[in-house]
């Protein structure tokens, strides 16, 4: 799911109609407990205060086939050195920390996050694609 925000910079930027902010040269994934909502509000990621947490930037996505992007190569969290709690999806930012939420994904399945845990993406996991309606 894209948030307002990224779909509105996606058609400025591609229409020409408003290229200020540019796209984002570089994503970052991160985890969230809660269910983001389309306006960019209500992530909950893990504090980044000594529990080993941060985004990871993504950098090995495939050239689009049909409107879609996805992990090319496996793609690891950092271990966890505290408990960071039950994650239920995944979430694409353009920086590191702050930033804007760009598009989130419920996980398939949600992942207690102990203590020494690390979570991992197999390749074509993390998936992002613009698709038509279908009637």
């Amino acid at each position: 799911m894209f948030t307002t925000y990224f779909l509105n910079l996606i058609a400025g930027n591609v229409f020409g109609t408003k290229k200020s902010p540019a796209l984002p040269s570089a994503y970052y994934l991160g985890l969230s407990s809660t269910a983001p909502n389309v306006d960019g509000s209500g992530v909950t990621e893990p504090s980044t205060n000594g529990t080993g947490y941060e985004r990871i930037p993504i950098d090995c996505l495939t050239v689009p086939n049909n409107g879609k992007v996805e992990n090319s190569e496996i793609v690891a969290t950092p271990e966890s050195l505290a408990d960071w709690g039950v994650m239920r999806y995944y979430v694409i930012f353009d920086s590191q920390s702050g930033g804007n939420l760009l598009a989130y994904q419920q996980l398939s399945n949600e992942r207690t996050m102990e203590l020494n845990s690390v979570m991992i993406f197999k390749a074509g996991e993390i998936s992002i694609g613009i698709e038509n309606e279908t009637a």
